[in-house]
């Protein structure tokens, strides 16, 4: 929580005419205006707009940005779109001049509570727990454990209808699903370590430099909040601040306007709109799963460990027994490469002089800004995540100057023309593939969509070969970053692989073998590693276990060499075209997967939010047409209704 103070004067440097403290949760918006609405602040007179410009909160601090206003809203002398705020900084808006001083307030702890009954809840969030304590002591080995015994076993039972194990964005999409569809709270719990569904994905935004005032990176088409789709964020967008700019960007995009994708502070507010209307905090349950297993009675008995201090030491261990269960479970870790790891290992003294970008790194760029010395950072990597990285460096740049960063790229790209597939091609500009998403857009609900849901497995895989790789949006303020820092001599790209790290007093000797067979030596403040996270399901506690004990088929990718196509490593758990892990069929009972965990199966975004969306409906649909449970397809006149109750706010029917 940030605790926000304002003290607004109509003239620089004047005694402040208008004084507020308001607390902010994480991803919360406090919007300023001549009549903001809501709980905002008014500010008197003509010169600023209805809704001026808004603070965002986020884990770290606070950012301001502008709604489209009038007269603009202006930092440090600047007009801006959204920028970070320093405590005390002045923002400008209309003839207010308003110093904003904030600081991070500790969220008190919820009392532990009783599982005595299912429609008890937890709402401590953020709880921490030991993932290895009487981890599988008790759970059956066998694939198949009689019921009788579960229920007289030593850990509290719930039963329930529908389980999703996860509660991130994967399991919140199912979730909302199932409410829109007419299931109600009581039949439905989900399980996971965060009690805000978006909290991991928040994280690793953040720490990528994707802060709740800037626009995400990702296919942002679907809103995760909405099952049908619109309005979208970006005719919210336009709507709240009167700028038809954002609806023009999804009509002209890519030709004509950049894509368009909306800012993440406003994604996470409609996602907690949309938690509260469909009752998310009564279904959720802070732990960790550990296990799954079948039942003889056609369900699943999922093992799990509440987070500690939300229950009682004793009541910790629990079982939920389900008839149709939802695994969503993300990636399983950040990516260290070897290097990185061997570094990491021998020297953990200097871990602060290498970070990698989904983990926290601020120190990175905050140490660059507090000085005027020189620094020289490596950044390793090409695609989205490094894009924004080095655009992060670059607004450190002009604080302090003497800044200069250098870019490890695997392998040069020399044409103009990237991948290739069928017609479809992609520009190459500065060594980097430009493609606004990771996948062609019509991947998403297009003809490519279809064509890879009909392939087998070996084409499957030959299209995920070819049609995959690292890419960037072609945007400008990215693109013009090599060009600049080229021409003035602070940015450089080298090609190669990184063979060595070593610390060298209080800096890093780091040596990259370049493509051309040479080694070239370079001493560096900084490494930031853009390389990514760890896809390896067996690195998961509980999808390593469920791979064990039900030996589940996975997805392959295929690489060719020397002009055939083999198969190459495992990917994701082999599912139907409805999401089903068939492998786990269990009489009536259903386990359907989503997200990172079926890359390689009928969709190529699995991890997007429209990926996310379209396993929900599949897997929902294919629910009601199995008929396993009371649950119906929704049919027109029920969406509608249920639309409407969306667009009001009221509870699903």
């Amino acid at each position: 929580m940030i605790r926000v103070t304002i003290q607004a004067s109509k003239s620089a440097g004047g005694a402040p005419e208008l004084t507020e403290t308001r607390d902010l949760s994480t991803g919360e918006a406090l919007v300023l205006g001549r009549a903001p609405g809501g709980t905002g602040i008014a500010l008197a007179g003509e010169k600023a707009s209805r809704r001026h410009c808004e603070l965002v909160a986020d884990m770290t601090g606070l950012s301001v940005a502008d709604l489209g206003s009038t007269n603009g809203t202006r930092v440090g002398g600047q007009t801006i779109t959204s920028v970070r705020l320093e405590p005390g900084q002045v923002v400008q808006a209309g003839e207010w001049h308003i110093t904003v001083s904030f600081e991070i307030i500790e969220d008190a702890p919820a009392p532990a509570a009783s599982f005595g009954s299912a429609t008890r809840h937890i709402t401590t969030s953020g709880a921490t727990f030991d993932e290895t304590q009487d981890y599988k002591a008790d759970i059956p080995n066998q694939a198949i454990v009689d019921v009788g015994q579960v229920f007289n076993g030593t850990r509290g039972v719930q039963e329930i209808a529908y389980c999703a194990i996860g509660a991130g964005l994967g399991s919140f999409v199912w979730v909302d699903h199932l409410r829109c569809y007419g299931v109600h709270e009581d039949d439905i719990l989900t399980i996971g370590p965060e009690a805000v569904p978006y909290r991991t994905y928040q994280r690793y935004c953040a720490n990528s430099q994707i802060p709740d005032h800037e626009r995400l990176r990702s296919n942002s088409a679907s809103t995760p909040d909405n099952i049908w789709g619109w309005p979208g964020y970006a005719f919210r967008e336009s709507f709240t601040t009167g700028n038809p700019r954002w609806i023009f960007e999804v009509f002209g995009e890519p030709t004509l306007a950049q894509s368009y994708t909306p800012r993440a502070g406003r994604v996470f507010r409609s996602l907690d709109r949309e938690s509260k209307r469909i009752k998310w905090d009564k279904m959720f349950r802070d732990g960790l799963v550990q296990a799954l297993r079948m039942t003889n009675d056609g369900r699943y008995a999922i093992y799990w460990r509440a987070s500690a201090g939300t229950v009682a030491e004793h009541e910790r261990n629990q079982v939920i027994v389900a008839r149709i269960v939802h695994i969503s479970t993300g990636y399983p870790a950040t990516r260290f490469v070897d290097d990185f790891q061997n570094f990491l290992s021998a020297h953990p003294d200097k871990r602060h002089h290498v970070a990698n970008a989904y983990e926290p790194h601020q120190h990175v760029y905050q140490d660059i800004e507090a000085s005027t010395r020189p620094f020289n950072v490596v950044v390793r990597g090409r695609g989205i995540v490094a894009s924004r990285v080095l655009q992060r460096l670059t607004e450190a740049r002009k604080r302090n100057p003497n800044l200069r960063i250098l870019q490890s790229i695997r392998s040069p790209i020399r044409s103009q023309v990237g991948a290739k597939w069928r017609w479809a091609s992609r520009p190459v500009r500065d060594h980097v593939e430009l493609q606004p998403f990771n996948w062609p857009k019509s991947a998403w609900g297009g003809d490519v969509r279809k064509i890879y849901e009909r392939a087998d497995e070996q084409e499957r895989g030959k299209i995920l070969n070819i049609m995959g790789g690292t890419t960037t949006a072609e945007r400008s303020d990215w693109l013009a970053i090599s060009e600049q820092g080229g021409e003035e001599g602070w940015y450089r790209a080298i090609f190669g692989s990184v063979k060595d790290i070593q610390p060298n007093g209080n800096t890093l000797a780091i040596t990259i073998n370049t493509t051309d067979g040479y080694e070239q030596a370079f001493e560096a403040d900084y490494l930031v590693d853009c390389t990514g996270l760890v896809a390896d399901l067996s690195r998961s506690l509980f999808v390593g276990d469920l791979l064990n004990t039900y030996n589940l088929p996975q997805n392959h990718a295929w690489r060719e060499r020397n002009g055939t196509w083999e198969k190459g490593a495992k990917t994701g758990l082999q599912v139907s075209n409805d999401f089903e892990i068939e492998g786990l069929r269990n009489g009536n009972g259903r386990v359907y997967g989503a997200g990172n965990i079926t890359t390689g199966g009928p969709y190529l975004g699995v991890d997007s939010f429209l990926g996310l969306q379209y396993s929900a409906l599949r897997s929902v649909d294919h629910i009601g047409a199995e008929r396993v449970t009371r649950l119906r397809p929704i049919g027109p006149f029920k969406s509608f209704g249920q639309w409407v109750a969306w667009c009001t706010n009221s509870s699903p029917t």
